[in-house]
């Protein structure tokens, strides 16, 4: 059964999107996303057809970008009408973003099944809008929605075969920033991590920026591409809490000091971020309100405690297998 899936903008879309993929014979799936570098990097690691689009959201643009933007839509949509003619798909999958509003448009144009995904714990705008024209909705929070099956936020298979207790000799604390890091993390983290009780190293990934940074214990990285084989051997996790990086986190059971980007659409990652600590296994702090002496003393306060019983107050099975169910139901309905 052939299946065209619009996964773009970030990691967050695209690694769940790969999952479900992964449950179809690769010669009967197309991406399309955009033409962002970060995403090619991405697909360009998995032998699937990728259509990259010249496309951008509408949200943040200024008045002139704004009325462009639908005549870039139309020269977008014909270039998805032809893949859907010659290739002509059973079913369509939308990961939410900008990108998914092509494919609900062509989708109904050419009278095809549309599926929804919504990985954060709030609709984003163009799934929003989407909700009310597709077969199902499926998500990785119970949302209340009609036609919601709440299968979860599909994880990567290197993820979802491990867990925290694979390996008890922790070595390391991870400190991600997301997939291009985080400036606010770069320029207030390395100071306290230097001067707080952390005796393993910290394994910091700081993206395509400059750190002036000496701390011994500190290895900075541009990005971590094992991130399972990391895993193994990490205490502990400071990182925003986007869909992904939460479900990974749910379901290997890794303890977190989550930092939720304050501007995220809708405030999402805040969200996220409450949704996973509120059985006692992460802590979620502001990022506006950030105190380094408060964080510091929190900080150790963490790193002194169980960490063992903190992984079982986090960890979540629901994201496990929902990658199968999603594909099941697409497949199936």
């Amino acid at each position: 059964m052939k299946i065209v899936i619009f996964a773009a903008g970030t990691g967050g879309h695209i690694f769940p999107a790969l999952s479900i993929a992964e449950e179809f014979e690769k010669d009967n799936v197309i991406f399309f996303a955009s033409n962002r570098e970060l995403e090619k990097q991405i697909y360009q690691k998995t032998d699937y057809k990728v259509i990259h689009l010249n496309i951008s959201g509408f949200r943040g643009k200024n008045i002139l970008e704004k009325l462009i933007w639908p005549i870039s839509f139309i020269f977008n949509l014909f270039k998805v009408a032809y893949v859907f003619i010659s290739f002509n798909p059973k079913k369509v999958l939308l990961m939410g973003g900008y990108i998914s509003s092509l494919g609900l448009v062509a989708g109904k144009m050419f009278l095809k099944s549309i599926y929804l995904h919504e990985q954060n714990s709030i609709l984003g705008t163009s799934n929003s809008f989407a909700k009310n024209f597709v077969k199902k909705i499926f998500t990785s929070f119970e949302l209340g929605l009609r036609n919601e099956l709440n299968f979860g936020n599909p994880v990567r298979k290197d993820i979802r075969e491990s867990n925290y207790f694979d390996n008890l000799n922790k070595e390391n604390v991870l400190v991600i920033g997301g997939s291009q890091g985080s400036k606010f993390f770069n320029e207030n983290l390395p100071q306290i991590l230097g001067d707080s009780n952390i005796s393993e190293k910290i394994i910091f990934q700081k993206g395509d920026h400059q750190i002036n940074s000496t701390f011994s214990k500190i290895e900075f990285v541009d990005f971590i591409d094992n991130i399972s084989e990391v895993f193994a051997k990490t205490k502990f996790v400071i990182c925003r809490s986007g869909a992904s990086t939460v479900a990974e986190l749910q379901s290997y059971g890794m303890p977190a000091l989550f930092f939720p980007l304050p501007d995220s659409i809708d405030d999402h990652q805040k969200h996220n971020a409450a949704f996973a600590a509120k059985d006692g296994g992460a802590i979620v702090f502001n990022e506006r309100e950030f105190n380094k002496e408060e964080f510091l003393a929190e900080l150790n306060r963490f790193n002194a405690s169980d960490l063992r019983e903190l992984s079982k107050k986090i960890k979540k099975g629901i994201h496990s297998d929902a990658a199968k169910k999603i594909a099941d139901e697409i497949k199936q309905n």
